[in-house]
């Protein structure tokens, strides 16, 4: 009988114990939404449109008073999320792109500023931010081709078919009075073109190397850099990033830093090529039409 007591006093305190850790409070958390980036314009002469896709934001808050970070995480934007610290904060949100247009290559863009403001947390509080970004002082814009103007950035014929060409079209414009256009058929499916100028860029300082463009296309793409010696003489066309048909306009950033830092000459024009798709023999569509606009090279 003296065991049965001693059992059941146990279970009687290891009843009280598990119902004290029930009635703990869970803490409970505010709820900070960040709204979709925007960016906004400085100097349009300077960086020209300010069309872009930020998708993402990387987050994280410092406290003054301990100096001391917490990192909130990466979220697809718009994005609501719980956050368990309460108090005044700095809030820091890095815009993020999908470089190459693709979703495993998420990354701040590194011409973007990052977005910084106060906020103050508490239970149950939703504090909403409504992140701005402009382009970084120090970025250098190779070119920018906004088609506006009566030059055209890919101006230099490579495929042997003057009807394949980049003209200026007012119609279905991104935006502006003008966007470039390319119109092909099944006598004409192929259109290869590359940047009338060389561009040398020192990789060591510049860093990072992007392209920007809009584009707009029933065919897929493709882009890429040909390396041009000092005598003329061209290495191998390396077609690196490809993008597929989009009905609707749509914003890309290729990083270019790799394939230039890898090219055996510091002189290179970039190019692109696209095409009616064949299918069992027979071109898949009559007609076809590719639309860019803002093609911008950026660097630091």
């Amino acid at each position: 009988m003296r065991f049965l007591g001693l059992n059941l006093l146990a279970l009687l305190a290891l009843t009280i114990t598990f119902t004290a850790c029930d009635r703990e409070v869970e803490p409970t958390p505010a709820y900070l939404t960040i709204e979709p980036f925007e960016l906004l314009s400085t100097n349009p002469s300077v960086h020209g449109s300010v069309s872009e896709k930020i998708t993402h934001a990387d987050m994280f808050m410092f406290d003054s008073t301990e100096n001391k970070s917490y990192q909130l995480g990466t979220f697809e934007l718009p994005a609501t999320f719980p956050v368990l610290n309460s108090g005044k904060f700095s809030l820091n949100v890095d815009p993020i792109i999908k470089a190459n247009g693709n979703s495993f290559y998420l990354q701040a863009y590194p011409f973007y500023k990052r977005f910084s403001t106060p906020i103050s947390l508490s239970p149950n509080a939703d504090v909403t931010i409504n992140p701005k970004t402009t382009y970084r002082d120090e970025c250098v814009f190779e070119f920018i081709e906004d088609f506006e103007h009566n030059g055209v950035l890919f101006g230099q014929d490579r495929d042997n078919d003057d009807f394949t060409k980049v003209s200026l079209t007012n119609q279905d414009v991104f935006e502006g009075e003008f966007s470039g256009l390319v119109k092909l058929d099944t006598a004409h499916p192929i259109i290869v073109a590359q940047t009338v100028d060389l561009y040398t860029i020192d990789y060591a300082t510049a860093g990072k190397v992007f392209l920007e463009l809009n584009y707009k296309t029933d065919v897929p793409l493709e882009f890429g850099l040909v390396s041009v010696e000092d005598n003329g003489t061209e290495g191998d066309i390396n077609f690196e990033y490809v993008v597929v048909a989009k009905p609707e306009w749509n914003k890309i950033y290729f990083d270019l830093t790799e394939i230039i830092s890898s090219s055996p000459s510091s002189r290179f024009a970039l190019i692109f090529r696209g095409g009616i798709p064949i299918e069992d023999g027979q071109y898949t569509l009559n007609n076809a039409e590719i639309r860019f606009d803002n093609v911008k090279m950026v660097h630091f």
